[in-house]
């Protein structure tokens, strides 16, 4: 009998055990993966941040407004090339009204020009530059939703009663730019003459893109002491730092999630090594015999080792295979709802680090075992009822 066909022998052994083992392992390696994913999306969303915008808000919270003139003053400023104000539209589908989507009014030229992370034929653009009575979709969105090009979308407004109706006229892809792959966009003058007196000619935030990068943090200064004695005081930051100052109310959460991640490692350690040990204390008369006909302490060893692997990379797999729907299926698109998560995929290293992690961990796991079985003494391994 081969080296590989004993060691899978040993391991279908007890199938019972080996299932639970195999499927704990699973589990918990998907438990790993979740956090490390997590985290993983919040650091590729600063890391994408463009560092050549600047994003100027009320200094009092999302919750005041912007006088749609603080648009014109920030595109004033020497060091400002280009700038879009936007508007939250707050749009919601009345077949799904708790379906979260962003969708903004804004300046369709700027923000074309500006954001060469939303790709999409040239053609398609401009027929939305020319029609104020149409909105670009991403791609992630439509798609979710089943529109197409030319679909006629009627909306209600979260802050109002009545319907706001749109044609799509430019599908994109969000590349780079996690933040855009759940959102519309509107143009701002023909959203701004449906509101009420009292709403128009407001802004929630200005969006600029600057000439020289480095030289953000001045400009986001001056543009707050330009504003400091205004009706509404501003706060403007670097886009890169207004993504990190956004995500930062999962900061403490994903810490200790990350945390718990390499505690779950310790966990799968003690599953295997436990499995493990069970299944050679079991078969220490057979493990002797093997012994009696030569077998050395290292080719028991390499027996002990070759289970633990058969047993964590099964796990490892396995847990593999549920991480992906479960993750990327059902949990992302439920945090991308209901907190505004970023977009959760599963990076290729992070798959790659549970691999790496799973194997480790069977090896490991076989080290006590093994040094148990080449202590134990043959006669007294023989005379063991097994």
């Amino acid at each position: 009998m081969r080296f590989s066909q004993l060691v899978l022998r040993n391991s279908l052994r007890s199938p019972v055990r080996t299932l639970l083992t195999v499927v704990t392992v699973a589990i918990l390696l998907a438990a790993f993966v979740f956090p490390r994913t997590l985290v993983e999306a919040q650091e590729r969303q600063v890391r994408e941040s463009p560092n050549n915008r600047v994003l100027t808000q009320p200094r009092t919270g999302w919750g005041e407004l912007l006088p749609v003139r603080y648009g014109d003053e920030i595109r004033a400023n020497p060091g400002i090339r280009q700038a879009t104000g936007a508007r939250w539209a707050g749009l919601a589908l009345e077949i799904k009204p708790d379906l979260f989507f962003a969708s903004f009014a804004v300046d369709p030229l700027p923000l074309i020009a500006m954001h060469h992370e939303l790709v999409a034929p040239r053609e398609q653009k401009e027929a939305w530059l020319a029609d104020d009575q149409s909105m670009i979709v991403s791609q992630d969105l439509a798609r979710e939703l089943g529109w197409k090009l030319g679909d006629r979308v009627v909306f209600k407004r979260r802050e109002a009663p009545g319907d706001w109706a749109y044609t799509v006229k430019c599908i994109y892809e969000a590349v780079g730019g996690e933040w855009a792959k759940r959102s519309l966009w509107l143009h701002y003058g023909a959203f701004n003459r449906t509101l009420s007196l009292d709403e128009r000619d407001k802004l929630n935030f200005v969006s600029a893109e600057i000439f020289e990068p480095n030289q953000g943090g001045r400009i986001a200064r001056e543009l707050d002491r330009h504003f400091d004695a205004a009706p509404v005081p501003t706060l403007t930051l670097e886009d890169r730092v207004q993504t990190a100052a956004n995500i930062g109310r999962f900061r403490a959460l994903l810490s200790a999630l990350d945390f718990v991640s390499y505690l779950i490692l310790l966990v799968v350690l003690s599953i295997l090594t436990n499995a493990l040990a069970m299944n050679v204390r079991e078969r220490q008369r057979e493990f002797a015999v093997l012994r009696a006909l030569g077998f050395g302490s290292l080719q028991l060893a390499g027996l002990v080792a070759g289970e633990a692997l058969v047993l964590g990379l099964a796990g490892t797999l396995l847990g593999l295979l549920l991480s992906y729907p479960l993750i990327e299926g059902m949990l992302g698109p439920l945090l991308q709802e209901a907190l505004q998560f970023p977009p959760v995929e599963i990076p290729g290293r992070v798959a790659l680090t549970a691999v790496l992690a799973g194997t480790l961990l069977a090896i490991l796991s076989a080290v006590l075992p093994a040094l148990r079985l080449s202590r134990r003494e043959v006669a007294a391994a023989l005379g063991r009822v097994a």
